[in-house]
């Protein structure tokens, strides 16, 4: 069967649903799509059914395209069971790129998550605004809190490093799938108890990449000891960066002095030039220096706070001024 599309929108969808329409206007952008196959799989049974029992529309807010809000409008179908001996008798399809209740695609929510890492959940909120996102900070925070780490009790290379959950004050132990590179386990603390405890239910785990910290080798030394451990790739260039600047620092002086893109041996003699004030820009000023006086022609006096200038405390600061000035 031959769908026609508006447009390839091809790199929006999976290979399954195709678009049909869309409006757009100053701000939003509407995309409205369907399914290609008129059949779906019962999630409980698993027998295939081709009986349409209703339809619905599900809105969704996707990526911005061209920093307007756009918004997924998916016709989505509900089957009926044919299966006599199966408990459900009406289904509806699965959206690949969206989960059940969202109103967020899955993309989103990765944009979303992937920009306020880096910055506060109020930051985050008025960047995403910009890009033509939509979402308050507390519903970033919500996205965050269910977020789910699931372990794998039979991976066999893993990637432990210590995260600040709080810099300076609190800290945690992430560990990496390496296959994957995702993250499988969050521990609390970095002095490799929790670690220990963690490689106890994890014995398949055959290589492990952490940093140079010694509570991690000595976990893992003593829980798994025929382990493969390694330094990964940043604690070794970071490793390396400051045995290169400790050698610089050997060979180089500590001041370099440089005058007309030349290095100089000594420090060169300061010379003192007397700055002129501008007199065209003086006489451009009109200021008038008459006494201040009220409407009515009586004198403005201003309290004037008198300072003892043989006080010990004007006398050093006089001396101050006169020692920089020379």
């Amino acid at each position: 069967m031959k769908y026609k599309t508006i447009g390839d929108f091809s790199f929006l969808l999976d290979d399954n649903h195709f678009v049909y329409n869309y409006t757009e206007d100053e701000n939003t952008l509407d995309i409205y799509v369907k399914s290609k196959p008129h059949s779906c799989c019962c999630p409980e049974c698993g027998s295939e059914s081709r009986q349409l029992h209703a339809t619905y529309e599900r809105t969704l807010q996707d990526t911005p395209i061209h920093c307007k809000q756009t918004f997924l409008h998916a016709n989505v179908y509900k089957y009926e069971c044919l299966n006599p001996a199966c408990n459900r008798r009406i289904f509806m399809e699965k959206l690949p790129f969206a989960k059940l209740s969202q109103v967020r695609t899955d993309a989103l929510n990765s944009l979303i998550l992937g920009v306020s890492m880096f910055l506060s959940n109020e930051g985050a909120s008025k960047v995403l605004a910009l890009l033509g996102v939509k979402i308050s900070n507390d519903t970033i925070q919500r996205l965050y809190d269910s977020i789910e780490f699931v372990d794998d009790p039979d991976v066999k290379a893993i990637g432990v490093d210590d995260v600040a959950i709080r810099k300076g004050q609190t800290y945690a132990t992430a560990i990496y799938d390496l296959k994957g590179h995702h993250l499988i386990a969050l521990l609390e603390g970095r002095d490799g108890q929790p670690l220990r405890e963690w490689l106890k239910q994890h014995k398949k785990v055959k290589l492990v990449a952490r940093d140079r910290a010694s509570a991690y080798a000595s976990a893992i030394s003593e829980i798994l000891p025929e382990c493969i451990q390694v330094a990964d790739r940043f604690h070794l260039l970071q490793n390396l960066l400051d045995r290169m600047k400790d050698i610089f620092k050997e060979d180089m002086p500590a001041k370099i002095f440089i005058r007309n893109d030349e290095i100089l041996d000594k420090a060169p003699e300061k010379v003192l030039k007397k700055k002129m004030p501008n007199e065209k820009m003086i006489e451009s000023f009109d200021y008038d220096n008459s006494v201040p006086r009220t409407p009515n022609g009586t004198e403005i006096k201003f309290d004037n706070k008198k300072h003892d200038l043989n006080s010990p405390q004007y006398r050093a600061h006089a001396e101050s001024r006169k020692k920089n000035s020379d």
